[in-house]
């Protein structure tokens, strides 16, 4: 097993070819494991880890750059063990794999072992590797660390002092290694310079004194051994890490090297070069620590009520993680992660048309979060309500990738919200349902018009109002109005005003004069501040010219078969209200216009063309008179239909403030 890993994400902005990519749990860390992600990444020295499964089968590896620009391979080519194993000396790499294995059989936690690369660029080049792993309560390696150094200068210069006394005086001084040599006894005979300016002691305070002045007691027994074996064999790569005391009283992290010499006494003594690792002592640290704090973590999340959740921006979200507590509605996270269920697949059939526009219009909005209320199917059927909020993740161009979503059932509070509202509202519904019982169910059966309408209310009663009239055996009105106002004032206005227009209408061909004793019948009674927009038409089924006033109203629309332009018929007066009588009367205009075979005759309340979605923009008439052009053959329900389905699309993320209201009248 190499400590170099296999195929880490990449990313073509690394000065050494590819650059080093986290995994997720570290991106999304607190600000500790940020730091730390930078330090990895920008360390001096080269870095890598993976973790290891509970079956011994390592998981993804990381490198950082200092490792590829070492060994002169950039990330993706150093994931492959087969690359590395091809530029590295083939005695060092057997050595490597020795050691590799003592440490999964148990018998060691780690090693340092100087290894020579041959690069591609034909630069060899000697480098100091160090394992370390990490194991569990059970003694099973869960993470392999590995720190690459460049030790090419100290082992050039190492081997300039053996051919050169010269050069080995210049070494001393140049050399930022500790150089010291230790006589028999165990007392500095020699060190170098560096001893100073590393650990701050001058080189006459250390000279002459026991080794075991500057070593941690605790890592004593580990250097006497080191310095022993050493003597035996020779040399000794293999080397220690222990903590020297500096002259201020604190410890640091030292590690060693040694080889024996033979001292002018013919005695064998050892020849030592020590250099600080204090740096990545930290970083083993820091990172034993995150990996500590993510196991926490996903303990509280398992332990968690609520579900987290990571699913793909594609078809059907299909999931990449999801908690345990997915388990409270029936479901195993294997359910999910291994695709045989999605999350848009368990939401209710209802709700899942409604969440996927909300989602589609979050994304499209550029949302970073945004929550949701629906309903969850559980494995055994039964129903939950769930809160869930989502944070969206972008990638660099600004695509949505991934949601992340924390959902929260919260189906006791849904049920007592809805035992509540079932009392407050019981009063509104029965008016609601009384309002309805006013409106047109089945329409007269006019053979020469073809009639369909759209009603919604935007609370359980409204204020807007349509109708069909019958004026005489050959006439028809048609009638549109809007009250200002919703609730139960605006539906009482609008039921006087649905009886007092049936009452005025019968056998009066002039819709003016209806208009106008509708008015005055009204005036008196409408509140302060309220009045009714109307739109009244007459339509002559012997003729088919069409006779209409426009109180205030939306002007109606007229798209003329075979694609014409549409006209607006836009005929001046007053809404009703206003005004009793001679102002009313003089404003209010009577106009007619002939309509033809497969016209459309479109009266519709400004709830339709001042619907809203997320950015404030209204549906408008404009689009209203595309959606409704080109439908001559098309039946009037599904014409209905398609604009209500339209309608619902572009306002998925904005409140309904105000009824929506559409008659549809073609002469065949």
């Amino acid at each position: 097993m190499s400590s170099e890993p296999p195929q880490p994400p990449v990313d073509a902005s690394h000065p050494a070819g590819k650059a080093f990519a986290a995994p997720a749990w570290l991106t999304r860390g607190p600000d500790a494991i940020n730091q730390l992600l930078l330090f990895f990444d920008h360390a001096p020295i080269g870095l890598s880890w993976r973790e290891v499964d509970e079956h011994g089968g390592p998981g993804k590896n990381v490198v950082n750059r200092r490792f590829c620009e070492l060994i002169g391979l950039n990330a993706e080519e150093a994931s492959s063990i087969e690359n590395v194993r091809q530029i590295t000396h083939p005695d060092d790499w057997v050595r490597q794999q020795e050691l590799t294995a003592e440490i999964y059989a148990g018998k060691r936690n780690g090693f340092v072992l100087e290894k020579r690369y041959c690069r591609r660029d034909g630069v060899e080049i000697m480098c100091e590797l160090t394992v370390v792993v990490v194991r569990d309560a059970a003694g099973r390696v869960t993470h392999h660390f590995a720190m690459l150094e460049d030790v090419s200068a100290r082992h050039a210069a190492e081997q300039e002092l053996r051919r050169s006394e010269s050069r080995w005086r210049t070494y001393l001084k140049i050399a930022s290694e500790i150089l010291y040599a230790i006589t028999p006894e165990g007392r500095y005979k020699f060190v170098s310079e560096a001893w100073t300016s590393k650990l701050g002691h001058e080189v006459a305070e250390v000279i002459g004194r026991h080794y075991t002045e500057f070593v941690h007691p605790e890592d004593i027994p580990l250097m006497r051994d080191f310095i022993a074996e050493t003597l035996n064999v020779g040399v000794n790569p293999g080397g220690i890490e222990y903590r020297v005391r500096q002259k201020d009283g604190q410890w640091i992290w030292h590690a060693t090297t040694g080889s024996a010499y033979t001292d002018r006494d013919n005695r064998r003594a050892f020849f030592g070069v020590g250099r600080d690792i204090s740096i990545r002592r930290r970083a083993q640290e820091e990172l034993k620590l995150a990996l500590a704090r993510r196991e926490e973590l996903e303990q509280i999340v398992n332990r968690s009520p609520s579900i987290v959740v990571l699913w793909q921006a594609e078809e059907n979200w299909p999931v990449e993680y999801v908690s345990q507590s997915i388990r409270q509605f029936g479901y195993q996270p294997d359910d999910f992660t291994i695709r045989r269920l999605s999350f848009r697949g368990i939401t209710h059939p209802d709700d899942r048309e409604r969440v996927g526009s909300e989602v589609d219009a979050h994304a499209a909005a550029g949302h970073h979060e945004y929550s949701q209320e629906y309903r969850i199917v559980c494995a055994d059927c039964s129903v939950r309500w769930v809160d869930d909020h989502t944070v969206v993740r972008f990638d660099v161009r600004g695509n949505v990738t991934h949601h992340e979503g924390l959902i929260t059932d919260i189906t006791p509070r849904k049920d007592a919200e809805e035992r509540e509202r079932a009392l407050r509202e019981r009063d509104l519904r029965l008016a609601g349902e009384v309002q309805h019982q006013l409106r047109p169910h089945v329409f007269p059966d006019i053979g020469e018009v073809e009639i369909e309408a759209l009603s919604q209310a935007s609370l359980h009663i409204g204020g807007d109002y349509y109708d069909v009239l019958p004026v005489d055996d050959r006439r028809w009105g048609f009638v549109i109005a809007d009250v200002a106002g919703k609730g139960p004032a605006a539906a009482l206005m609008m039921a006087s005003c649905r009886a007092t227009l049936r009452l005025c209408a019968a056998g009066e061909r002039s819709a003016a004069a209806v208009v106008r004793r509708v008015n005055r019948a009204l005036h008196g009674d409408m509140p302060r501040g309220m009045f009714i927009s109307l739109f009244y038409g007459i339509l002559d089924l012997d003729t088919n010219r069409l006779t209409y006033v426009r109180a205030g109203h939306e002007p109606a629309l007229l798209l003329r078969a075979g694609g014409a332009s549409p006209v607006l018929l836009s005929a001046g007066g007053l809404a009703l209200g206003f005004d009793e009588g001679p102002v009313f009367d003089a404003m209010l205009e009577e106009t007619s216009v002939d309509l033809g075979a497969g016209d459309l005759l479109a009266l519709y309340t400004d709830g339709i063309t001042e619907a809203a979605n997320a950015a404030g923009e209204e549906f408008g008439r404009e689009r209203l008179v595309t959606t409704l052009t080109g439908q001559e053959q098309t039946p009037l329900p599904r014409v209905v239909e398609k604009l209500n389905r339209y309608l619902r699309q572009f306002s998925a993320l904005a409140s309904r403030n105000d009824d929506r209201t559409l008659l549809l009248v073609r002469p065949r």
